[in-house]
C-alpha cells in the first residue's frame, strides 16, 4: 500500500514537470518502469521491450516516470482544536500518522520536504531538505513541538506560501479547516502555481450527536468557551471549505478519527489512484 502512495506521489511531481497527467516518458529514461503499451510512431528505438514484443508478436515500448525532483510542502494546523477526537484518535495523531507516511514515500526519490506549521499565525517553518530520516525526524518535530497560539488562521498560511518564491511544487494542506472563512483569494493564488492537496481531518461527532433528551456542556479548544448543545437538535454545519474546494475544482481527502492507520492510508493510496485516472481522461 505505501509502495504505491510513492508510486503515485512520483506521478505527480512528474506531473508538475510535464504540464500534463498523463506523466510519461516513453524512452528509457525515467526513475521507474511504469506500464508497457504498443509502440507508436515517435517512440524511441531504445525503449522498445523485446521481451514483450516476442511474446506478443506486437512491438511494445517501456513506459517510465520522468526522472524529476521538486520540493514538496507540508502546511499543517496545529491549533487546538487537533487535539480532539471522540473515537479511536485525536485529529492530531492522524496528522502525525499520514505526514509520516507522505514524507517517507516522498523522501524516498530524493525530493524535497519542506515544512509550515500554523495556528493564527506562523509557528515555524521549515525550508526545502533532503533525505529520508532528516525529512521524518522534522516532521516528527514539527507535530509534537510547542506553539505559541492555539486559535487558526488559514489564510496566513496560505499568504506565506504565496509570498515565497518556489517553482511549482506540490503542497498538503492538513487541517480540519475550522477557521475563519477568509482564505478564498489566497488559495486561488495558491493554485495558480502549485499542486494543492487539501487533507481535511474530520470527527463524527462535529457533524452528528448521539440522540438524546438534554444538554451537554461542550468546551472550545481553540477560544476556551464552554457551550450547551440540545441533544435533541441536529448539528447545524455549513462546510463551507470543501464548497470552496468543489467550486476551484480542487481534489481533497478526509480522513476520520473513527478509522485506523490502515484505512487513512487506504483512503490516502485510494484518492491519489482516482485523482491520477480521473485527470488523465481529462487531459486526453
Amino acid at each position: 500500500m505505501r509502495s504505491k502512495i510513492r508510486l503515485h506521489i512520483q506521478r505527480m511531481v512528474a506531473n508538475l514537470f510535464e504540464g500534463s497527467f498523463s506523466s510519461y516518458l516513453n524512452s528509457t529514461r525515467g526513475i521507474e518502469l511504469d506500464e508497457l503499451r504498443q509502440y507508436q510512431p515517435g517512440d524511441e528505438f531504445r525503449s522498445i521491450d523485446w521481451k514483450a514484443t516476442t511474446r506478443t508478436g506486437n512491438l511494445h515500448v517501456r513506459l517510465k516516470l520522468v526522472d524529476k525532483r521538486t520540493n514538496i510542502f507540508f502546511l499543517i494546523d496545529r491549533s487546538g482544536s487537533k487535539k480532539f477526537g471522540s473515537a479511536h484518535f485525536t485529529k492530531e495523531e492522524i496528522q502525525s500518522s499520514i505526514v509520516s507516511i507522505l514524507v517517507k514515500s516522498a523522501t524516498e526519490t530524493g525530493n524535497l520536504v519542506s515544512f509550515i506549521t500554523f495556528t493564527d499565525k506562523i509557528e515555524n517553518y521549515i525550508p526545502p531538505q533532503a533525505g529520508q530520516r532528516e525529512g521524518i525526524k522534522l516532521a516528527r518535530n514539527m507535530i509534537i513541538d510547542k506553539t505559541e497560539s492555539i486559535q487558526t488562521n488559514i489564510n496566513c498560511a496560505f499568504r506565506f506560501l504565496n509570498s515565497l518564491q518556489f517553482a511549482p511544487s506540490l503542497v498538503f494542506v492538513l487541517s480540519d479547516f475550522f477557521a475563519p472563512f477568509d482564505y478564498e483569494s489566497s488559495l486561488k493564488s495558491l493554485i495558480k502555481k502549485h499542486d494543492v492537496i487539501p487533507i481535511v481531518l474530520s470527527d463524527i461527532r462535529e457533524e452528528v450527536l448521539p440522540k438524546a433528551r438534554g444538554f451537554v456542556a461542550v468546551k472550545d479548544l481553540e477560544t476556551q468557551k464552554v457551550k450547551y448543545l440540545d441533544l435533541s437538535q441536529d448539528l447545524f454545519t455549513k462546510p463551507q471549505h470543501k464548497n470552496l474546494f468543489n467550486k476551484l475544482n480542487l481534489d481533497y481527502l478526509t480522513l476520520k478519527t473513527d478509522q485506523n492507520e490502515e484505512q487513512w492510508t487506504g483512503a490516502l493510496s485510494d484518492f491519489f489512484d482516482k485523482r491520477i485516472r480521473r485527470r488523465s481522461r481529462i487531459k486526453r
